[in-house]
This record gives structure tokens, C-alpha cells and sequence, in this order.
């Protein structure tokens, strides 16, 4: 994020809800499913780090929940007597339909993020969601490559579209460039590197703005931004998605229009500052 990735509370708040281009008449997403709002019992809760968990809800006996990879849902709370609502991008496959996961970071002095990581999995452990929801869908790419760029957990809705893209379109070269601050926030990079080497066009390129002083680390230093032009002088012929804070997102949007890339070939899912 800019001038420095994660330099807004994140965790998958949004001050509206995700913003995207239209898709494309001739190749839009798959059909999304109408949300309905519905109570979800956490069945797991898993910290990744001290300050990012991914917790997993199923639903009632007998419902199902269909989703395309990019949307998410809404929760709904009460807090002195007013409802508070957050909403978080989907982390698990769109496969599976009885249950669903998110990647949350906690936020300090954060209600809703503090309260979710802090849920203790077990029958009564139930929230209410008004899901899915969103217009930031994977789309076929036809035969555009593909750049995903996402800050911090803005990693999420990616997980569920490159499983898709791999299935669908395995010959289309693929890209994840993901930054985050310090290399214990690189949750889930064994598993993307693993993607890599069995997808042969799927490239990970995650990029850290505060490496180790010792030298551990050898990958990308900096920012997304920075990477991306370095990496893509020529967006014409791809399709871009942008996952994270609204100042990275819209300093993503104007490089990528620079760069080429038609404006209805950007997606965006925009989180907005909020508490948490």
C-alpha cells in the first residue's frame, strides 16, 4: 500500500463495498447467486501470526452457498445498541459450499476484527451474514495473461480465483505480485510457491518493504507499485485485478492505465479505512 503496504487498518474492511469495472459483455463472470442473510457457526480458527487468522464458518444443515472467487460477505453486529456491519473477501475454494474461510487480520482497538479473531470455534459460536456478495469476480481471460496485485490480506479473493484460473485456463500466464511489510506477514507463501512450481505459467512475485537486516530474504524489496512497472511495460493485453487499500489500489489504477491497459480490463476491490 502506499507509501507503505498494510498503512491502513486491513482484514477486509470496506467503507462501501468492492468497486469493478463492467464486465465485458462477451466474457463476463459466472453468474453470482443472490445473497441471503443467514446465521454461521465458527467451526475453526486458526492464527497464522500473532495478528492474522483465518477462521472458518459452516452454515446451517441443508443450506449451501454459492460463490464466484472474488466476492465476500457481510457481517452484522450489535455495539452499544447499533449495528455495525464489516465485510471480508472469501479465502476458501468456491467449491465448497457448506462452509467458508476468511483471512482476517487484527486490527488494534479494532471491534470487529478483535471479536472475530478472538471467536472460540463450538456450536454456539454463531455471527449473521448477509452473503455473497460483490461485483469483483473472476472472469475468463480468453486469451489475456493475467496480473493479480494484492497488499497485506487483499491476498484473499486471489486464493479462490487462481484455484479457478488454474482448473479453467492453466495455459494463461499468471501473475500474483503481493507486498507486504515484513516477511512473517507472508502468510500462505509456501503454498504459493507451491502453486508455482506445479503451474507452470503461474508466477509469484512477493515483494517486502521492510526486509530482514541480516539478509534472509532475497526475493523483491519495495513496493507493488514499483514492481509492476519494472515487471509490465505493456498491460494492453491483460487483464488486471487489484486487491487492498483504496490508495494503493488507485495509484495501481492510474499505473495501469499507463501502462496500457484498457479500463474496463481493471478490477478493483477497494477496502476502505476503517477501525477494524
Amino acid at each position: 500500500m502506499s507509501p507503505t503496504p498494510n498503512a491502513v487498518p486491513e482484514g477486509g474492511p470496506r467503507t462501501g463495498g468492492p468497486e469493478s469495472a463492467d464486465p465485458r459483455p462477451s466474457e463476463g463472470p459466472a453468474t453470482a447467486r443472490q445473497p441471503r442473510r443467514r446465521a454461521v457457526t465458527a467451526t475453526a480458527n486458526v492464527p497464522l501470526t500473532p495478528t492474522i487468522h483465518v477462521l472458518t464458518f459452516s452454515l446451517p444443515p441443508n443450506d449451501s452457498m454459492e460463490f464466484v472467487p472474488g466476492q465476500y460477505v457481510t457481517f452484522f453486529f450489535r455495539r452499544d445498541g447499533k449495528s455495525v456491519t464489516r465485510s471480508y473477501s472469501i479465502y476458501s475454494s468456491a467449491n465448497l459450499h457448506d462452509r467458508f474461510s476468511l483471512l482476517i487480520k487484527r486490527v488494534p482497538q479494532g471491534f470487529a476484527s478483535n471479536r472475530l479473531c478472538d471467536l472460540t470455534p463450538s456450536p454456539a459460536a454463531t455471527e449473521t451474514i448477509l452473503g455473497p456478495l460483490g461485483k469483483f469476480l473472476y472472469r475468463p481471460p480468453g486469451d489475456r495473461h493475467v496480473v493479480m496485485v494484492a497488499t497485506g490480506v487483499g491476498l484473499a479473493p486471489f486464493i479462490p480465483m487462481l484455484e479457478r484460473l488454474q482448473a479453467e485456463s492453466p495455459a494463461t500466464p499468471t501473475w500474483l505480485v503481493w507486498g507486504n511489510r515484513f516477511m512473517e506477514d507472508l502468510v500462505g507463501r509456501s503454498d504459493l510457491e507451491r502453486k508455482e512450481r506445479s503451474w507452470p505459467n503461474f508466477h509469484f512475485v512477493p515483494v517486502l518493504s521492510r526486509p530482514p537486516p541480516d539478509g534472509s530474504w532475497s526475493g523483491a524489496v519495495g513496493h507493488v507499485q514499483a514492481q509492476v512497472r519494472a515487471r509490465f511495460p505493456d498491460l494492453s493485453h491483460a487483464d488486471v485485478y487489484l486487491c487492498g487499500a483504496t490508495p494503493m489500489v488507485n495509484e495501481m489504477q492510474d499505473l495501469s492505465l499507463e501502462l496500457g491497459c484498457p479500463r474496463d480490463q481493471i478490477y478493483v476491490d477497494r477496502w476502505g479505512e476503517h477501525s477494524g
